[in-house]
């Protein structure tokens, strides 16, 4: 959690200290950021939750449509391939560790007021794998995933703008199938009580990155009458 609070003590440092305007306009660009993830159930007696980065960096691309012509309020929607993982560790002598890595096809549609989003992801699992074993595809659940984000121009030109963000998310259903009997790590990981559906693990994650979002249209500059060119 250290790190997690280093980092983002970071982030939004440079933030405070990078200012520019924000984009108004229809836009349409790519991104990349990085995550972090961990199993926010409850874990049955002998495993415990554990923070995990992921191996790879989520990228993909987003459009934005304003709703309005003078506030800065719109929709902004995104696929991406986008990873996901958590640790489980044994509450036993031996703390062994494995980690959890799923990767999904990302479809997220969000509501943008001036700089924070609010909105649901749809995923579709693509492959996974435990402690480098693959995981079948075919015992895991589409997933909708709540998302809450905020985003923060740095740098911005008639073309576009560049944008850092910050996201969370929380799973709102387990990641498996007809679990436990499902269960990845029932054979690899043993636990000291029954294992349940309570247990199926629901993944809430924090998401750092940048994007870059080409203008459609000519931004007009707020504040200045358009009579005045």
């Amino acid at each position: 959690m250290r790190k997690i609070a280093s980092i983002l003590f970071i982030f939004f440092f440079t933030l405070n200290c990078l200012k520019a305007e924000q984009t108004k306009v229809v836009s349409i660009g790519p991104f990349l950021g990085y995550k972090a993830g961990v199993s926010a159930v409850n874990t049955p007696l002998g495993r415990k939750n554990g923070l995990s980065f992921n191996n790879i960096p989520d990228f993909g691309a987003c459009v934005y449509f304003p709703l309005t012509e003078q506030d800065n309020i719109g929709l902004k929607i995104g696929v991406s391939y986008s990873a996901y993982s958590y640790m489980m560790i044994s509450a036993h002598k031996d703390k062994s560790e494995y980690q959890m890595s799923h990767n999904y096809f990302l479809l997220s549609p969000n509501f943008y007021f001036n700089n924070f989003l609010l909105g649901i992801s749809y995923l579709i699992p693509i492959n996974s794998k435990v402690e480098g074993s693959e995981i079948k595809t075919k015992i895991q659940n589409n997933v909708f995933e709540l998302r809450v984000g905020y985003e923060h121009p740095i740098y911005a030109d008639e073309s576009g703008e560049l944008n850092a963000f910050v996201s969370g998310g929380y799973f709102l259903s387990g990641v498996y199938k007809h679990f436990p009997k499902n269960d990845p790590l029932k054979t690899l990981l043993k636990t000291d009580e029954n294992v349940t559906n309570v247990h199926n693990p629901r993944i809430a994650s924090i998401q750092v990155g940048f994007n870059f979002m080409f203008n459609l249209r000519k931004r007009e500059i707020i504040g200045v009458p358009q009579d005045i060119y």
